[in-house]
C-alpha cells in the first residue's frame, strides 16, 4: 500500500515543481508612470500620482537590483540586457523635466515620455477640472533639452491627450499619424512608438494603422500588450502610483 503514497507523492511533487522547474520565456517590463510630485489638496485621484521621494525609491530600487532600461530604440534592435525595464512617463508633464530628469541622470536610468504634439506648451485639458487642477505639459525649450541629454526617447499618442475609446476608428487613426507627424516636424523627433490611452485593442483599423506608421506599439495602462506581430518579446505592463507595493512589484518582475 505504501508504493501507492510513494508514486502519489512524487506525481504531486512533479506537478508542483514542473512550472518553476519550466524554462521562462523573457518578458519586458515596462512601468507607466504618470503625474510626478505632490498632488494638490483639491485632485481627487491623488492616488495617480508618485511623489519625488517615492519615484527615487523606485529608482534606486531598480539600481540596487541590477535592472538596466531600455528604450523603444533598443527594444527594436532585439538586443536586450539580461535585466531589462522599459519606463514610460504618460501625460508629457512638465515635471517630467524639472523632476524626473534630474533623478534620471543621478541614477543612470533612461525614459520615454509620452508627447501630445498638439498641447506643447500647454495643459492637461483633457481633464475635467472638477477633478483637480490643471498640470503643465512640456514646453518646446523642455523637449530640446531633454533631447539632448541622451536619456530620453519621446512616444506619440494622441494630438490632444483624449482618449482613442472615445474616438471613431477614422478619427483615431488620424489622431495617431498626426500627432507623430507634428513631433517630427515641429520638434524634431524619430517617433518609433505609440503610446495607446485607454484604447480597445480589438479595434483593428487603429491597430492595422498605428502597426503601419509605427515601429513598436507600447501597449496601455491596462496592462494590454498591444505588438507587431513579429516582435517576439511580450512586454509586462505595470501602472506605477502612489500605492503601488515596489516589494511587490520587484518580485513579479525578477520572477519572469
Amino acid at each position: 500500500m505504501w508504493i501507492y503514497f510513494l508514486l502519489f507523492a512524487v506525481l504531486l511533487f512533479v506537478l508542483y515543481t514542473a512550472p518553476i522547474m519550466r524554462p521562462r520565456k523573457p518578458v519586458l517590463p515596462v512601468l507607466l508612470i504618470g503625474k510626478t510630485g505632490t498632488a494638490p489638496a483639491a485632485d481627487k485621484h491623488k492616488r495617480d500620482w508618485l511623489c519625488e521621494k517615492k519615484l527615487e525609491k523606485l529608482f534606486s530600487a531598480l539600481q540596487r537590483k541590477g535592472f538596466t532600461s531600455v528604450l523603444p530604440a533598443d527594444i527594436l534592435s532585439g538586443k536586450l540586457p539580461a535585466k531589462p525595464v522599459c519606463l514610460v512617463f504618460t501625460g508629457g508633464y512638465q515635471s517630467f523635466a524639472r523632476l524626473v530628469f534630474p533623478l534620471l541622470e543621478k541614477y543612470n536610468l533612461r525614459a520615454g515620455t509620452v508627447l501630445h504634439a498638439g498641447l506643447t506648451g500647454q495643459y492637461d485639458a483633457w481633464q475635467k477640472p472638477d477633478e483637480g487642477p490643471w498640470q503643465s505639459l512640456l514646453t518646446a525649450a523642455d523637449i530640446k533639452h531633454l533631447q539632448a541629454g541622451g536619456r530620453v526617447e519621446f512616444i506619440s499618442s494622441t494630438v490632444d491627450g483624449l482618449p482613442l475609446a472615445q474616438e471613431d476608428d477614422t478619427r483615431a487613426c488620424w489622431q495617431l499619424t498626426e500627432n507623430k507627424t507634428r513631433m517630427e516636424h515641429l520638434h524634431k523627433l524619430h517617433v518609433r512608438a505609440v503610446y495607446f490611452p485607454q484604447t480597445n485593442p480589438r479595434r483593428p483599423a487603429v491597430l492595422r494603422q498605428a502597426r503601419q506608421d509605427f515601429a513598436l506599439l507600447i501597449g496601455n495602462e491596462h496592462g494590454n500588450n498591444l505588438l507587431p506581430t513579429d516582435f517576439t518579446v511580450p512586454l509586462q505592463v505595470f501602472r506605477i502610483h502612489q500605492g503601488t507595493s515596489f516589494t511587490r512589484l520587484l518580485w513579479k518582475m525578477t520572477r519572469q
